[in-house]
């Protein structure tokens, strides 16, 4: 019985009760958390204006200022720190070159901060001697740096910057008394293309003031009486291009006054809005709009002004989402073309930009920086075909699907755009929908209801679906082999292109949908879970449907999977409360029996759960996240196995918001990892179930004999390591690195080499200590060094399959020196049968003279080997198919030869198989007793659909071979692991294969592993040794070879004896095969078990037993009782009895008076034959069974007769 691949996993890898997971890693995370700021300035001094947003993470040590270099065009860089610091309560916060260096400088309300160039900044300190600056911080004096105004207690000061940036009080502006307060507006307010100062707030000197130049201002001008006290702002809001007056925090709210242009003020109205944080001309037509702050909601608003008559807000984009940080806004010119943009950020990880289209026209909102914004969905798949998961997600409030590629460890690369500005999609589950290979984006938006995938993830193509529908799930509704999709009242049949035909199916109802085989007939169903019942859609194998419904529970989420361990899918419910409930399937679809199985904590939101087997013990489990508030967390429940579930068990306390799950291995250790799409992030976190603790190193070729693995050095593949942590054995695989299963504790590591190798390392034993805290133990290289010089090379040729008719064939040729003696000068001679016709060569050969291939190898070192692959194709059948080599090296005889074996060419044979050297007699399998080495072939190949990414081969070793002994010949690709259980299960790993399907690459698609294993020492006569492998493409249902069988057998047990039975036959003990002998000589077709003497003499029989020992007997003497005649002619028949043909023997020739006649047994002539000297052939010609008398006259007298036997 073939175990299950989660229980084998489980069985290889866990050694530990460490019933958790691992510490949280992330795959992505957002360039800002909770962004509370945003503004642009030119923090790099080369001219463009660059975003800065401010990152208000939970933790005030975390709170932190981050830019994004303008490259031009759109397009920014990535993001680059500025500083760390608390400024949420930050009245200003603006970029000025404050030290005339060229770059943005950092003012947060009265402190600057130096800008070193790259960005980062250092804190200078207070820019104003006397406090109270109004933060105007523009060129005040005509001087070229950045100035300032400042209000003492009886004056309103220009601040003068001494041009490095520190700061002197200089002349008065307007007239001596009382300052409360200050604010400040500068705009050319009387027309003379010159920026004046506008002063308001609580002070004598309120007014405005006519810039003069070099520093000097104006005389004070009166304001319009109804603006005093009040926060100033200065823009066109009637449209006729001078700047009015905007007055904040009037007892009215907010009113603006009108600017006749020389700068006399009249009452405008009054403006539904507070002091905005962006103040520009954002449509192009000629008037001012306000930033809206529109609280929790996060949505984006601009007021726009009908030239000062009236005001209106307009959506620039409905977030529509729930945030206590709520909207930021900016201002800038980011992409060049001469207009402002808007800039935004939002607690809902929203970071962008508006562009600036004119005519009343924003563009959607475009990135400067990465951020998750909301994550909705996540998929893994293998997007770039690089063997190994990648991700995707939909992101709910950034309106976009991004992926992200694996780096092949857990590590990922950048956020990558799939599309962008669809609003609130949600979904982006991935499929190969058009049967290429790729996998394409399926959402649950109609405008990009499927996302192809053009060229390995760096192209994609939004498409719809007939009639704007969106797909809810992915699945072979109609037995095609494609994936069709599933709407809502309809279905999309899938052709195998990617061309979807609609068909209504009013069964299809609203909800969420799961699918999976629910009535055990091997087509797949679908269950829609409803506000209220279960919806089970039976399929009929060509897209018919019948529907079992039953209750359920309201407002919850599902999963599919066998609770209790009776072979067909249940469901898991989880609801508010939280509360999980099983039903169960009746065997029929129908889902009955709802059970409480776990409360948890009280009233939270359940977000999510998954139904997958967390701990390998082949028994289902389940993992589901939840939000209370602010509190989100992830948990799992073991499976009992009977329908019952375990206690919860925390995963991840700091959740945040995790909105889907999935079990998948990103990396690449062979065991399913927990990912979750958060809020602003992707996390994951490794499943110490399996594997917790581990001492990891290499084997090498020690060249300097330090022990120390150096670049130089070689590392050793297929070497045995061992731990007394445990009984598992783990050999390096083929780059030399080993990976051991251990526990907590301190062990030791070794390696046994053969005895013409020495381990160098001092002492030969390592010693590692493992902790929950340090649970992994690296760096424990082992070196080798010659010890003894000897001459050990190995060759071994592996095909691909059998020699099926006109068909691929793949050769490896493997030749590798396992000893110390390093040949050179190598030349391989490899023959290959005229009737194949070579395809392919690698590497490429030197020369190929006739049917023989030629390459010449300098040399061979410690444990390199050289490795050849051919592919041929196979003649017709009934054509030869053989093939030899010859290999010589210069400075030793002859290495090897093995002369052509021909094979008569058939047309079938199964494709993944096991065989075993050597194949031993008979159907036994019969070998000797004290037999060396087996050595056992498992072949494979890909006859799938699509490229496998990881295979598997788990094979059972017999509990009469030594797992110690084991030693790996040969594979066709790179091992990634190699290891043997303590139930004797041998795992041969290739993670990230990437082997092709027969029916894409067929000579790609195959694959084996070769080894040779010794059986135990001191097994007794008759030991069967049997022997299968199962074969796993990546996670689907293995691959079952056949089994083979060898029998040791003691060949010394076995006696060959000779028995007469009747006085002229003699019998021979069972066997497989019989030769008999008479006087030491073979008789001619005398081979069955018994034999009828006619000449006197002594008889000896050889027998082949049924395991193939071959033993003779001792010598049965035999004397005569045929007739003598009284001419002394003797007769004698060979064989007698006969079956088709016999030889008649005479003691003398016979002449032409000579008769010879064969009797039956009513004295009848059956037969004459002619005389031929002293032998004649006796035919059988249609003679049936019996006694019969052969019987020879002269001369009408007999002289002579024989009995003889017809079988």
């Amino acid at each position: 019985m073939t175990r299950p691949l989660p229980a084998l996993l489980f069985g290889l890898f866990s050694t530990a009760a460490q019933a958790q997971f691992g510490p949280i890693s992330f795959a992505f995370e957002s360039d800002v958390a909770y962004p509370g700021r945003v503004l642009a300035g030119d923090m790099d001094g080369d001219g463009d204006l660059d975003p800065l947003v401010y990152s208000s993470a939970s933790n005030v040590n975390n709170y932190r200022l981050f830019w994004f270099e303008n490259l031009g065009g759109g397009a920014f860089g990535p993001r680059q720190p500025v500083f760390t610091g608390n400024i949420i309560n930050a009245v200003n916060v603006l970029v000025r070159d404050m030290d005339v260096d060229g770059d943005g400088d950092l003012i947060v309300d009265g402190n600057w901060y130096s800008n070193d160039g790259t960005g980062l900044v250092t804190l200078v300190g207070p820019y104003s001697p006397v406090g109270n600056a109004a933060h105007v911080l523009e060129d005040l004096d005509g001087d070229g740096d950045t100035d300032d105004i400042v209000r003492q207690a009886n004056s309103i000061n220009l601040l003068v910057n001494n041009g490095g940036g520190s700061f002197t009080v200089g002349a008065a502006i307007g007239p001596s008394g009382i300052t409360t307060s200050l604010a400040v507006s500068r705009a050319d307010l009387d027309g003379d293309a010159v920026p004046d100062l506008m002063i308001g707030g609580t002070n004598a000197q309120m007014g405005w003031y006519k810039n003069l130049g070099a520093g000097n201002y104006g005389t004070q001008q009166a304001v319009n009486p109804l603006a005093q006290p009040s926060s100033p702002l200065c823009g066109d809001v009637d449209a006729d291009g001078d700047a009015d007056l905007i007055a904040f925090g009037l007892p009215d709210g907010t009113v603006w006054f009108a600017n006749d242009g020389n700068g006399n003020f009249a009452l405008g109205d009054t403006i539904p809005a507070g002091m905005p944080e962006a103040l520009a001309d954002f449509d192009g037509d000629g008037d001012v709009e306000f930033s809206v702050t529109t609280g929790t909601t996060c949505n984006v608003v601009l007021m726009q002004s009908q030239n000062g008559t009236g005001w209106t807000n307009v959506g620039v984009e409905t977030v529509s989402g729930y945030n206590l940080v709520g909207s930021s806004y900016g201002a800038g010119d980011l992409n060049g073309d001469g207009r402002t943009d808007l800039l935004t950020c939002s607690g809902m990880d929203i970071a962008g930009w508006y562009p600036n289209l004119g005519n009343g026209n924003m563009g959607p909102r475009a990135r400067f920086c990465s951020t998750m914004a909301g994550a909705y969905d996540l998929s893994a798949g293998d997007i770039d075909l690089d063997g190994d998961k990648d991700l995707v997600t939909a992101s709910y409030y950034g309106d976009w699907v991004c992926w992200y590629p694996n780096n092949g460890d857990g590590t990922f690369e950048a956020q990558r755009v799939v599309v962008e500005n669809r609003n609130t999609i949600s979904a982006s589950r991935l499929a190969d929908l058009d049967a290429d290979g790729l996998l394409d984006i399926v959402t649950n938006r109609s405008d990009c209801a499927i996302i192809w995938n053009n060229n390995n993830g760096s192209s994609w193509s939004p498409d719809t679906l007939p009639g704007l529908g969106a797909s809810r799930c992915e699945v072979d509704l109609d037995g095609d082999l494609d994936l069709d999709l599933v709407g809502t009242g309809q279905w999309y049949e899938n052709d195998g292109t990617g061309i979807f035909t609609q068909h209504a199916e009013p069964l299809m109802v609203s909800g969420t949908v799961q699918q999976g085989d629910m009535n055990g007939d091997g087509i797949v169903d679908l269950v829609i879970l409803t506000n209220s019942e279960f919806s089970t859609l039976i399929n009929d194998g060509a897209g018919g449907f019948s529907a079992i419904n039953t209750t359920a529970l309201s407002y919850a989420k599902f999963a599919l999977g066998d609770l209790d361990s009776d072979n067909d899918l249940d469901a898991a419910v989880i609801v508010a409360g939280i509360q999980i409930h099983g039903y169960y399937n009746d065997g029929a679809g129908a889902l009955v029996n709802g059970t409480l199985l776990f409360t948890g904590a009280t009233a939270p939101m359940p977000r999510n759960i998954l139904m997958r087997d967390v701990n390998g013990d082949g028994v289902a489990d389940l993992m589901w996240a939840m939000s209370n508030g602010y509190t989100h967390q992830t948990y799992y429940n073991l499976g009992v196995g009977d329908g019952t579930i375990g206690g919860g068990t925390l995963i991840d306390p700091t959740a945040e918001s995790a909105a889907a799950m999935v079990y998948e291995d990103i990396s690449n250790d062979a065991v399913p990892d927990l990912i979750t799409a958060r809020f602003r992030t992707i996390s994951w976190q490794e499943n110490y179930f399996f594997n917790a603790f581990r001492l990891r190193g290499s084997v090498f070729l020690d060249f300097d004999l330090n022990a120390t693995l150096d670049a130089t050095d070689q590392k050793i593949p297929y070497r045995l390591v061992q731990t007394d942590a445990n009984d598992i054995l783990v050999w390096t695989n083929s780059d030399g690195d080993y990976d051991l299963p251990a526990d907590t504790g301190t062990w030791d590591v070794w390696h046994t080499p053969p005895s013409i190798y020495q381990v160098t390392n001092d002492p030969d034993t390592l010693t590692a200590s493992l902790t929950t805290l340090a649970p992994i133990a690296e760096g424990l290289d082992i070196g080798l060094a010659p010890a003894q010089d000897d001459t050990l090379p190995f060759i071994t040729q592996t095909f691909s399959g059998w020699f099926r008719c006109n068909d691929p064939l793949t050769i490896w040729l493997t030749l590798r020196n396992n000893g110390t003696f390093i040949p050179e000068g190598i030349l391989i001679d490899y023959y290959v049968h005229p009737d194949i016709t070579i395809d392919f060569v690698q590497p490429a050969p030197d020369s190929i003279v006739g049917d023989h291939i030629y390459w010449h190898v300098d040399s061979l070192g410690w444990f390199q080997e050289f490795v050849a692959t051919i592919h041929a194709v196979i003649g017709p059948v009934g054509s030869t198919a053989g093939f030899g080599y010859t290999v010589t090296a210069a400075n030793l005889p002859l290495l090897f030869f093995s002369p052509p074996d021909n094979f008569t060419v058939t047309c079938a044979f199964d494709p993944n198989d096991k065989l075993v050297t050597p194949q031993g007699y008979g159907v036994a399998g019969a070998v000797p007793v004290d037999q060396e080495w087996l050595e056992y072939t498992v072949r494979f190949q890909n006859t799938g659909t699509d490229t496998a990414f990881t295979v598997q081969l788990l094979d059972t070793l017999d509990t009469d071979l030594d797992p110690l002994t084991m030693e790996v010949l040969a594979a066709s690709h790179d091992l990634t692991q190699i290891q043997v259980d303590t139930n004797n299960v041998a795992l041969f790993r290739f993670e990230r294969i990437l082997l092709p399907d027969s029916n894409t690459n067929q000579f790609g698609s195959n694959g084996f592993v070769k080894y040779r294993i010794q059986p135990n020492a001191g097994s007794p006569h008759l030991t069967g040794i049997t022997n299968s492998a199962a074969i796993y493409f990546d996670l689907n249902e293995p691959v079952i070879t056949n089994t083979v069988l060898n029998t040791l057998i003691d060949c010394a047990l076995h006696e060959a004896v000779a028995t007469p039975i009747d006085v002229d036959i003699v019998q021979a003990s069972a066997g497989d095969a019989y030769q008999w002998y008479l006087n030491g000589s073979p008789l001619l077709g005398e081979t069955a078990q018994e034999l009828t003497m006619g000449v006197s003499g002594d008889y000896t029989v050889e027998v082949t037993s049924i395991y193939g020992c071959v033993d003779v007997s001792d010598p049965y003497t035999y004397i005569s009782t045929a007739i003598a005649e009284v001419d002394d002619l003797t007769m004698h028949v060979v064989p007698n009895p006969m079956s088709d043909l016999a030889t008649v023997y005479f003691s003398e020739a016979l002449t032409a008076q000579h008769r010879i006649e064969l009797v039956d047994v009513n004295g009848r002539v059956v037969r004459e034959l002619r005389p031929t000297g002293r032998t004649v052939l006796l035919q059988r010609d249609g003679l049936g069974a019996g006694m019969y008398l052969l019987r020879v006259s002269n001369t009408g007298a007999v002289i002579t007769s024989q009995r003889l036997v017809l079988r």
